[in-house]
């Protein structure tokens, strides 16, 4: 008998501790919750409020349990995983992956979304044009200041050989638009030919003027040419990345730390680090790199809003991935928020929150 109210003290002393810390977590004063934007799981309002996937699901697990939480709002994902390390943040919600890396330094709870990861290039225009390529590459900006140069070197010239007696050295004529016009000539073919051996300037100051055009000439032909080879060897090279084995050799960027810098590392393929990946989705737009990788959905929905015509995917989805809300190691939220989250995929509530923001696809 002893024995019986012995075990029986023992276990209403363990369910009371449990219903104590249940009750201490269900009072918080107010948990902190870090976060960024991430659309369309974070979504950032300009009258301060926060939505989106992750932000409605955290929602619904913070009122089954009773939970009083404020949002803190940071700039970067770096940012937003240090907060919940350095213990200044109870909770990080948006979209995480679950990774070995992160798995040593915090707690995850179990999947919020399965997801993946995609390439996002430079957008292209069907079928581009010659003339479209070569003018994005700046040649006909540089022909058109050559043509400039010139046309100042041909007035030089001009001016300075004007009324030359020496028969073998009268190339130009004495008017001004005869004179100008053969100046003009002579300087072109001196250009794109390389010169007029027989047609040398006469007075010493001409003869300066011409060489500098010669060693101007070579400068302009040789840019001229890089320009137009170089965009045309880019263009062939974005348009032929549909699969992350096309990235080997490519110019390609990704947040540092992230499961896509892990992704590229453990592939072999170099990779310049960004802050983020919201700075390398930037630095594709202004065409500084050639393609970086983001999570499948976040990319989707930004290509074909805030992206719409400067970027667009390449390829399929690769490399499954999944999302957990991430707290700090030996957290007492983790228990209650896997439990929680059992339940709302259960009741049908997370199908429900799925389709308001991905769609019944």
């Amino acid at each position: 008998m002893k024995r019986f109210f012995l075990s029986f003290f023992v276990l209403l002393s363990f369910s009371n501790c449990a219903i104590i810390s249940n009750v201490a977590i269900s009072q918080e004063s107010n948990l902190s919750v870090s976060t960024v934007e991430r659309q369309p799981f974070i979504f950032y309002s300009d009258n301060g409020e926060v939505s989106g996937f992750s932000a409605d699901l955290w929602n619904e697990i913070a009122k089954r349990n009773g939970w009083q939480y404020s949002w803190q709002k940071v700039d970067s994902f770096p940012a937003m995983i240090d907060a919940v390390t350095l213990g200044q943040s109870d909770v990080a919600v948006s979209n995480i992956s679950i990774t070995a890396d992160r798995e040593k330094i915090l707690d995850f709870s179990h999947s919020i979304y399965d997801s993946g990861m995609q390439i996002v290039v430079p957008i292209r225009e069907a079928n581009a044009s010659i003339f479209k390529i070569i003018w994005n590459s700046g040649a006909i900006q540089l022909i058109g200041f050559a043509l400039v140069t010139l046309l100042v070197i041909a007035h030089l010239l001009w001016f300075f050989e004007r009324n030359v007696k020496n028969p073998r050295h009268d190339y130009f004529r004495d008017d001004y638009k005869g004179g100008v016009w053969d100046a003009f000539w002579w300087a072109f073919i001196i250009m794109t030919m390389g010169g007029f051996e027989n047609e040398v300037p006469y007075k010493k100051l001409s003869r300066v003027l011409a060489m500098f055009w010669i060693v101007a000439s070579l400068f302009f032909v040789s840019t001229l040419t890089a320009k137009i080879t170089t965009s045309l060897t880019v263009d062939q090279l974005t348009s032929d990345i549909n699969s992350y084995r096309d990235l080997a050799g490519k110019n390609v960027g990704v947040g540092e730390n992230s499961a896509m810098s892990k992704f590229l590392d453990n592939k072999n393929i170099s990779y310049t680090r960004y802050d983020d990946f919201m700075a390398a989705l930037v630095a594709v737009e202004n065409g500084e790199i050639d393609a970086t990788i983001g999570d499948a959905p976040v990319v989707k929905y930004y290509t074909t809003h805030e992206g719409r015509g400067k970027v667009q995917l390449a390829g399929s989805v690769f490399q499954a991935d999944k999302f957990g809300i991430a707290l700090p190691t030996g957290s007492k939220l983790t228990e209650a928020i896997n439990t929680t989250l059992l339940d709302i995929k259960e009741d049908g509530t997370y199908e429900g929150l799925q389709t308001k923001w991905f769609g019944s696809d």
